[in-house]
């Protein structure tokens, strides 16, 4: 006698609330923090310039599954919403050419137990500062005008930050920033904000962290 197997997937969810946790509410747990934090902090930062200030705020769906979908990084959505702005095509290219974007993405906090995971020149602590993401072969779309421009307005408030690279011989995540610098031709930044546990049931992020991005945000220059 046959038997029909019957296969599906299994999912866990937390029903916890997010929380502040730890001697002095140092962090934060919650979650799906990857990357919900980073889409409250650009909500909160771009509600807190003034209107003469030009800013844009897009949360993409679907990063963590290639974002290839009409709503995704890799869709029309921004290419369009951005062209219909300017009614010359000389205009939206400049104003292409002169902006920068921020790709805001969590980044891999060094973890205690498994140390030799990161180079050691390369190891973001949380509550340590914004973590700035570089890939040679550009997993990342950091480069060197886009990371002294973001430095620059870190340093115009003395917030700290610190440095990511994966090491040679580890494979290196992506995020939306490169699928977006190459259908915008925007000149884009990788960050992120350290965190522990990614993309298990309930993540780990300093709340240090999240407010100095918020601030470095707020304070980023045209």
């Amino acid at each position: 006698m046959l038997k029909r197997c019957m296969l599906s997937e299994l999912s866990f969810y937390d029903t916890g609330k997010a929380a502040f946790i730890g001697l002095h509410d140092d962090f934060i747990g919650s979650a799906r923090l990857d990357n919900l934090l980073s889409c409250y902090v650009g909500m909160l930062s771009i509600c807190s310039v003034s209107d003469e200030k030009p800013m844009l705020f897009i949360a993409s769906d679907h990063e963590e599954v290639g974002s290839e979908s009409t709503s995704g990084a890799g869709g029309s959505f921004l290419e369009n919403t951005l062209k219909r702005m300017f009614s010359d095509y000389d205009e939206y290219m400049q104003m292409t050419r002169s902006s920068l974007m921020i790709s805001a993405d969590n980044a891999h906090a060094i973890h205690p137990n498994f140390p030799s995971k990161h180079d050691k020149e390369h190891s973001p602590k949380i509550n340590a500062g914004v973590v700035i993401k570089v890939n040679a072969n550009q997993r990342y779309a950091s480069n060197s005008t886009t990371i002294s421009r973001f430095m620059d307005s870190a340093k115009s408030i003395n917030e700290p930050l610190q440095n990511f690279v994966t090491r040679s011989d580890m494979g290196c995540g992506s995020t939306i920033g490169p699928i977006t610098a190459t259908r915008l031709g925007i000149d884009t930044i990788d960050i992120g904000l350290p965190t522990l546990g990614m993309h298990s049931i309930r993540e780990l992020c300093g709340s240090d962290d999240a407010h100095s991005l918020y601030k470095i945000l707020v304070a980023f220059k045209n």
